[in-house]
């Protein structure tokens, strides 16, 4: 009877599979922070290279930092730290404030 229902189970067992193997890469993709910190190190190149000015390099170097701090701050969310254990660590939990472009009235 039990090799009857791990039959039965096992395409159940296989899809359940995939569903975790697909939600473990998603959530690693989601916390991935190496594009964000190569886009800085390419930032620093162009201004080295005098291909952006310095204020150009400091406003698009604010918004790849605060690119950064959001995906700490979903690193920490997904290992269950709150904001007040996050502050006890050192590593506060920042919010990050989205600005929405205003429609233009015609």
């Amino acid at each position: 009877m039990l090799l009857i229902d791990d039959l039965l189970l096992s395409p159940i067992a296989g899809f359940k599979f995939i569903l975790r193997t697909l939600a473990r890469a998603a959530e690693e993709q989601y916390t991935d922070d190496a594009p964000i910190k190569e886009r800085l190190l390419e930032l620093q190149t162009l201004l080295e290279e005098g291909s952006i000015s310095e204020e150009e390099y400091v406003a698009q170097e604010r918004e790849v930092l605060a690119e950064l701090r959001e995906i700490q701050n979903r690193r920490m969310q997904l290992a269950g730290v709150t904001p007040e254990e996050a502050e006890r660590m050192g590593r506060p939990m920042l919010e990050i404030p989205v600005q929405i472009p205003q429609a233009k009235d015609e």
